[in-house]
């Protein structure tokens, strides 16, 4: 009888251990959750700020051509926004790797592996907007009088393309705005999935119609 009652407390401790644990573990992303939510306001005012300036670019582009390359503008640098920082998933990925996450319920899992399913996503995003830079700043560096005596990335002078040049430079923004566009909208998707979870969803199906219902 006593083996049988230590062993019941026993068990009882684990389980109140295994509770705990499963607590923190809630916690830490839930305040991953909300570090995320803060750096993607931050996000989206960067590259609101970006899209601004690459489009006044496109239209200086758009009137050289209709010039003829006679006009004479003022240009305007692209500014620095700062680092884009992205969300993170590195408290998911943590409780992955050390095997936390089958401290969770099977549905809470499941929303969990939806919503870092669109950060995975949201990667190969990055891939082509960074790529969509790196051909812009090639091609601008050929147009940057100080460049290849400084080595530092200027505003490339419009006057110095021709015709051909300027139209390659329009596709080329065309591209990044683009490319921009297009990350920026899963980066949306995932700060509405993001907010859905922070709110309660509990089912992964419930995080996929309230964030339809939000987007529509």
């Amino acid at each position: 009888m006593g083996l049988l009652i230590a062993i019941g407390m026993e068990q009882s401790v684990e389980k109140l251990h295994q509770v705990q644990e499963r607590h923190v573990l809630q916690r830490e992303l839930r305040e991953e959750g909300l570090r995320n939510q803060e750096s993607l306001r931050v996000d989206f005012e960067r590259f609101a700020l970006q899209r601004k300036a690459l489009v006044a670019r496109r239209r200086d582009v758009a009137q050289m051509v209709a010039s003829h390359g006679k006009l004479k503008l003022q240009y305007q640098a692209i500014p620095d926004i700062g680092t884009i920082t992205l969300p993170s998933q590195a408290a998911w990925d943590s409780a992955k790797a050390s095997g936390r996450v089958a401290l969770l319920k099977d549905a809470q899992t499941e929303v969990y592996s939806f919503l870092y399913l669109q950060e995975e996503w949201l990667k190969s995003q990055v891939l082509a907007w960074t790529a969509s830079i790196t051909e812009k700043q090639a091609f601008e560096r050929q147009f940057e009088p100080d460049f290849s005596a400084t080595g530092k990335d200027g505003t490339p002078d419009l006057s110095l393309m021709s015709a051909d040049e300027l139209a390659q430079y329009s596709l080329i923004l065309d591209k990044e705005i683009t490319q921009r566009d297009s990350l920026v909208g899963f980066l949306h998707y995932f700060a509405v999935a993001n907010q859905v979870v922070l709110e309660g969803a509990r089912t992964q199906d419930e995080v996929v119609h309230r964030v339809d219902a939000m987007l529509k």
